[in-house]
């Protein structure tokens, strides 16, 4: 069984993106486990895991930016390189390929190889974007 991880920030909007794709994801056969990135304390190792989903909001109209606390919890993840990645935001307005590009540079920053990167809306999208994670 094949085995993801999807990291979250402590937003609201994505605990429930996360929520979703993890539906979406098990109804497939996948084994998901959830991250936010504020609960975990020394890291967390990538090494089980055959897929890496990182997501934060998009914060700002036009530059942006993403949650602080995910480039803090990669940089302290463990067994990172060479992992296969997905960078997700909560779109917003003009800065939603910003703030995906971020979320990416992030994941790559830690040796990570993005292959897909999506803006999620809702709770309804992310079920739908995990029904189609293919590794």
């Amino acid at each position: 069984m094949q085995r993801l991880l999807i990291i979250h920030t402590p937003d609201a909007d994505l605990k429930d993106i996360a929520e979703g794709i993890k539906e979406g994801a098990e109804s497939q056969g996948f084994r998901v486990d959830i991250k936010n990135t504020k609960d975990v304390g020394n890291g967390v190792s990538f090494y089980p895991y055959d897929l890496i989903l990182a997501g934060s909001p998009t914060r700002g109209i036009f530059r942006g930016k993403i949650d602080e606390s995910l480039s803090s919890f990669l940089s302290k993840a463990k067994r990172t390189v060479g992992k296969d990645a997905v960078a997700y935001v909560k779109p917003r307005f003009f800065a939603t390929n910003k703030a995906l590009k971020k979320v990416m540079a992030a994941l790559e920053s830690q040796g990570c190889i993005v292959k897909n990167f999506k803006a999620i809306k809702n709770h309804q999208s992310a079920v739908e974007f995990g029904k189609n994670i293919k590794i």
